[in-house]
């Protein structure tokens, strides 16, 4: 049977770095026999303005038969701040309850000299996995606004918290790693605790693993400062947001992040972690890196770990050739290609 993807192809950069993904996963199934059904699921920006809506029901309902989902990133700066946001994003991940998100930082070493970090710092390298609860937090869209105040309500559940934090230490046990962390802020804020209560009995089961707790602020310092210590950080939904971001930066840029947001037995959606980018739009210079990356840790959580690795090993080897799109390609001897023969370079190596 074909593997049926809804492709949700966003605003500003997102239908082209989408297209390089689509490009990639045809390739894959070339070589893998594996069959790809690609099936259209509009929500955004753009598709707000032709018709009102932001994420259809059509669409959540193509996305809940789908096996997996690509979904490029939306909002446009010419509307109402959030509105994009909380339908595309939050709605999508709580509708279909996407609970996981996935986001590995990865130091290529062809790539070394593109981090901001001294070589010292990087040490044996980075090589960590975030992993970042998604439904509940600062991010679970409770809360009220008036004239006078706004709120946004910090909402943990036992649920919430323990299911994330569980898969966070079996991700650890059934990929090799050897710790976990865990982020929050448990000085001052009583979810935090709630959190760290619950990071800390699960732990107990798991006497094969290392484990500590960190504060949110210092672990935004120890990222940068002793950035090969880590292998599993498990944190919350604001949290894990910020510091992604900034692990995708230490690895080169934004660009090359990827993510994949899933619920274990329900649907898995890639995508890559920066924003729509309308500045950038339609030149031809955003990297599709981490949207297939993207894709690559969607293929392995459904199941199909040969067209994973093929991926993986093909972006490590184009980039080792020296396939570099604008914002990686910062030495003198780097000549920067086009998102779209970045994804050719990329599905060339398959």
């Amino acid at each position: 049977m074909a593997v049926s993807i809804a492709l949700m192809e966003g605003d500003g950069v997102g239908p082209e770095i989408v297209a390089e993904a689509v490009k990639v996963l045809k390739k894959c199934s070339e070589k893998t026999g594996t069959a790809f059904e690609f099936v259209d699921a509009p929500a955004g920006g753009q598709h707000y303005k032709k018709t009102g809506t932001v994420l259809p029901d059509s669409t959540l309902q193509t996305c809940r038969e789908a096996a997996g989902i690509i979904k490029g990133p939306v909002g446009l700066p010419d509307l109402p701040q959030g509105l994009v946001e909380k339908e595309a994003v939050l709605r999508l991940r709580q509708a279909l309850g996407l609970y996981v998100n996935i986001r590995p930082a990865r130091l290529y070493s062809c790539l070394k000299d593109q981090s901001p970090l001294k070589d010292r710092v990087i040490g044996t390298g980075i090589d960590y996995v975030i992993i970042r609860e998604n439904s509940e937090g600062l991010y679970s869209m409770m809360g009220e606004t008036s004239e006078d105040k706004a709120t946004d309500v910090n909402f943990y559940t036992k649920k919430g918290v323990s299911r994330i934090i569980e898969y966070a230490f079996e991700y650890a046990k059934k990929t090799g790693r050897k710790k976990v962390t865990s982020a929050d802020k448990a000085n001052v804020l009583t979810a935090s605790r709630f959190w760290r209560k619950h990071f800390v009995e699960i732990g107990k089961r798991y006497p094969e693993i290392a484990q500590e707790s960190q504060y949110i602020d210092a672990m935004a310092q120890y990222i940068i400062r002793w950035p090969s210590s880590y292998d599993v950080i498990v944190t919350d939904n604001m949290f894990g947001d910020i510091l992604s971001d900034e692990a995708a930066e230490t690895v080169g840029s934004l660009g090359m992040g990827g993510s994949v947001n899933l619920d274990p037995n329900g649907p898995k959606m890639a995508e890559a972690i920066h924003g729509s980018a309308p500045d950038i739009a339609g030149k031809g210079i955003a990297n599709p890196v981490g949207i297939v990356m993207g894709c690559k840790y969607m293929l392995e959580t459904i199941g199909l770990q040969k067209d994973a690795a093929l991926i993986g090993n093909a972006v490590e080897a184009a980039l080792e050739k020296g396939a570099r799109t604008k914002d990686i390609a910062k030495g003198e001897n780097d000549t920067a290609i086009s998102t779209a023969q970045m994804g050719s370079a990329i599905a060339d190596e398959i």
